[in-house]
């Protein structure tokens, strides 16, 4: 699942409780606020907008007067102080930098798709695979795990079906053979990037990881703020909420 990584501004973290108007049946996802006076929902896997913050549990929504009066014996209060029905805990602060897996496609823990260089660049700029994402990346992110390059990553600056560039040359000469990892975000605020600097992350079916098969600039608006490129199977991208309840971004001008 994803988790708390710590804050921008340091300092502790702020729990607070939360009533839900739908099962959150995972931990670690985005939970937005609703105006139907209801409760908090989880995020999509597109959309982002009125975060409250990141759950930490799962919560069975209910409206069985029985159950509910079961539940207050169990202390279930909400940021109220107040017994509310159904709840969950989520980590409020707008500045949370939150970890999430990145995954080779919408099902969680699907390995990055491989890249085995095929044709030899020796001015380090063009990775060429018949694998090469059909989605546009530009923006994105590509990185040796494999090879003369190993430790170095680019940013995408043009692809196609079957071959990436990058303006800034890998330091060696890129060889057949030689093993490469793609994601269509980076971590410096780009990949995608609309005009307020925005970057995006479109989120497995379970809304805990990363899926990093779309096309660069879809998804959730969000902030990415770093980038931990491993391999196919355990690199992290950190990011912040963009349009959190409590940032002066989602208040009306």
């Amino acid at each position: 699942m994803s988790q708390e990584a710590g804050h921008l501004s340091g300092g502790a973290a702020i729990y607070m409780r939360y009533p839900v108007r739908a099962s959150i049946a995972t931990a670690g996802i985005g939970i937005k606020a609703l105006t139907d006076g209801v409760g908090v929902d989880a995020v999509t896997t597109t959309a982002a907008e009125d975060v409250v913050g990141l759950g930490l549990d799962v919560s069975t929504y209910t409206t069985t007067q029985a159950t509910i009066a079961a539940d207050i014996a169990d202390g279930m209060r909400s940021y109220t102080g107040l017994e509310m029905g159904r709840m969950v805990t989520v980590s409020v602060r707008p500045d949370l930098l939150i970890r999430s897996l990145i995954s080779g496609s919408s099902t969680e823990g699907t390995a990055l798709q491989s890249l085995v260089n095929t044709s030899a660049s020796a001015g380090g700029t063009v990775v060429t695979d018949a694998d090469v994402s059909d989605n546009d990346m530009v923006g994105g992110i590509v990185w040796c795990v494999g090879g003369n390059n190993v430790g170095h990553a680019r940013q995408i600056a043009s692809d196609t079906t079957t071959a990436i560039t990058v303006t800034v040359p890998f330091p060696r000469a890129i060889a057949v053979g030689d093993k490469f990892l793609q994601i269509p975000y980076s971590g410096f605020g780009t990949g995608g990037a609309d005009i307020d600097g925005a970057s995006f992350l479109q989120f497995t079916t379970l809304l805990n990881q990363a899926d990093a098969s779309i096309a660069a600039g879809t998804g959730a608006e969000v902030q990415v703020f770093r980038l931990e490129l491993e391999g196919a199977s355990d690199s992290r991208v950190l990011y912040t909420f963009r349009q959190h309840q409590w940032n002066r971004h989602t208040v009306p001008s």
